[in-house]
């Protein structure tokens, strides 16, 4: 990456908005509806990669896999936010729709790209070190380093799901908010010396904003044709392409509701400083309320599945494990 935080490093993947019916080989994978990241297995060339194998060689694989059982497995913390804080040069670096929005803040970029280099050069100098993981090495839920076949480059994530006969891994970057669908072969457990920097990307929700009806459905909601319509706008107003200037934005963290997982944001954009909400609402793609508990009315149960907990770091990695494991 050219930077500490780079816009362009959004891999979207087709119809991330859809609920789709998963494989038999995957886990269950419920959500409330505010978000989706139930995604379709991506087409990954075996032959063409670099991290090539013998799979008949049983004896590697599980002389590896015992080695894995016997390393530490650590957790990345994810960072608090104090209520009432503003914090200018953020940075948008994902976002699935107005109730949640990924954003980084530049106070912590120095450390994150000197960190991000640093990885990138143990990983790669060991570039076959647990090339041959069985796809039972890993859980739901763990923290681990993922190869992009994209950028070439080694990320932190954790994962999300697991199609065991595909040999794939569904997981999400966390200091960004994006996720895909990535090998075996490109999973890496995470060093402990890399889990010492919080989780850059955190998730926010925009204050005072609520989806449009849907005129053809009459669904309110943002999994709609008028919802979606708003998140585009969004991602063409935050993520610029990349070789585009950063558009960075100032946010104010309100007060943290326990009946909401995510913060409450006010967003301010470009050089007048103009309200999002505002923005939304004027052009017609979202209403404004006075009151965010209206958000609580269209999605009662966020935050109650496992795969919310998961992508967004609502819970700790403690209550996680003795809820779901």
């Amino acid at each position: 990456m050219n930077g500490p935080i780079e816009n362009k490093f959004r891999l979207e993947t087709p119809n991330q908005h859809t609920q789709l019916k998963p494989p038999s080989s995957l886990t269950e994978f419920a959500d409330s509806g505010v978000i989706s990241r139930n995604t379709p297995i991506s087409s990954i060339d075996e032959k063409n990669s670099n991290h090539s194998h013998d799979n008949s060689d049983d004896q590697s694989i599980t002389t590896e896999v015992q080695y894995l059982s016997n390393i530490r497995k650590p957790k990345l913390q994810y960072k608090k936010w104090a209520e009432n804080m503003q914090y200018s040069n953020c940075l948008v670096t994902y976002l699935d729709h107005p109730s949640a929005i990924f954003i980084q803040l530049i106070q912590d970029a120095e450390r994150f790209q000197l960190m991000h280099q640093d990885m990138n050069r143990h990983y790669m100098d060991n570039l076959n070190m647990f090339s041959n993981i069985s796809i039972h090495a890993f859980n739901i839920g763990d923290f681990c380093v993922a190869y992009s076949t994209r950028y070439f480059e080694f990320f932190r994530a954790r994962i999300l799901n697991i199609d065991q006969t595909k040999k794939q891994y569904l997981i999400i970057y966390v200091d960004f908010g994006n996720s895909e669908w990535v090998h075996s072969k490109g999973i890496r457990p995470l060093h402990p010396q890399f889990a010492e920097l919080e989780v850059q990307g955190t998730p926010v929700t925009l204050s005072h904003t609520l989806p449009k009806k849907d005129l053809k459905t009459g669904t309110i909601e943002w999994d709609t044709s008028a919802g979606r319509q708003c998140t585009r706008k969004l991602r063409r107003l935050l993520i610029k392409p990349h070789g585009e200037p950063f558009l960075f934005v100032i946010v104010r963290f309100l007060s943290n509701e326990r009946w909401w997982p995510l913060p409450f944001v006010d967003i301010k954009v470009d050089e007048l400083i103009r309200d999002l909400a505002e923005i939304l609402h004027r052009d017609g793609l979202a209403r404004l309320t006075r009151n965010n508990k209206d958000l609580r009315m269209i999605y009662p149960n966020f935050g109650n599945y496992q795969n919310e907990h998961l992508i967004f770091g609502s819970l700790s990695s403690e209550r996680l494990e003795n809820r779901y494991r």
